[in-house]
């Protein structure tokens, strides 16, 4: 009896953590609506530089389409300044689709728009979507990396194809590789997976299209290519990127701490051709 009741009362204490786990999660995506996607909005609309620069870190990186990636708040600065003298006026929404909070650091992603008139008197009318990276200083969360997509640019969004639905199947990481590879997020637009690999641990060769990563813990890899290339790489803590080509390789921990990263496959964006 004893041991039927304490199974009971593990049942519903992991019970109680997955269900306060999921309210945490959908009361951190009415705060990113609030505090980051609102203001983002707000501060554009009314061309405010001073508000637009406070919701970034000082080392965040911003990913454009068909642009350098924007590293650092003095260039994010230049960037929007840029912005808001070559426009009239600004209408500027964006809609959070998904949150999740890990602690101190958070992933987000959605929907954007902005409909603007030029200087020049020219409309401009354009679409996308969204991914970021935060983390939480003081009270407030900033982004470290902010990955926008134009969603008429691509020609793969006009004919409403993906490179995701033609991608070898028996190649994906989350297939592979399960025990590294967990899919905590995805629909039609991108997949997020977070990826952790204790140390000695590795994972079997596996494909990638269009991603943006981010490190929360780093370490020691061992990076393996199709070709048979093999690099070892130390990857420090928080560290970031963007890939817009096919990589097929696979990956080991040969380090002594564990490491862990979320990965955001892009599935409407078609990678560059070689």
């Amino acid at each position: 009896m004893k041991k039927f009741i304490a199974l009971i009362w593990l049942t519903l204490l992991t019970n109680c953590s997955s269900n306060s786990k999921d309210d945490l999660n959908d009361n951190f995506k009415e705060v990113y609506q609030r505090e980051i996607c609102d203001k983002y909005s707000l501060y554009a609309n009314s061309k405010d530089l001073n508000g637009s620069l406070s919701l970034y870190a000082d080392d965040a990186i911003v990913n454009n389409s068909t642009v350098e990636p924007i590293v650092g708040i003095n260039k994010i600065k230049e960037n929007f300044i840029e912005w808001y003298e070559s426009a009239e006026t600004i209408n500027h929404s964006a809609t959070v689709i998904s949150a999740k909070v890990f602690g101190n650091e958070a992933f987000a992603y959605g929907r954007w728009k902005v409909d603007q008139i030029m200087k020049d008197g020219s409309k401009r009318e354009e679409r996308g979507h969204w991914s970021t990276h935060n983390i939480k200083v003081g009270n407030n969360w900033k982004m470290t990396i902010d990955h926008t997509n134009d969603a008429e640019f691509f020609e793969s969004r006009r004919k409403k194809e993906d490179y995701m639905s033609k991608q070898d199947k028996s190649m994906l990481p989350e297939i592979v590789s399960p025990d590294v590879y967990k899919v905590i997020v995805e629909n039609d637009d991108v997949k997020v997976l977070e990826v952790t690999f204790a140390p000695g641990q590795g994972d079997n060769m596996h494909e990638h299209g269009v991603i943006t990563y981010y490190g929360i813990k780093g370490g020691k890899l061992q990076n393996t290519l199709s070709d048979g290339t093999v690099k070892e790489m130390d990857v420090p803590d928080g560290f970031v990127g963007h890939g817009n080509k096919i990589v097929k390789h696979q990956m080991k921990n040969v380090g002594d701490d564990t490491v862990k990263v979320i990965i955001v496959e892009h599935k409407k964006l078609m990678p560059i051709k070689e």
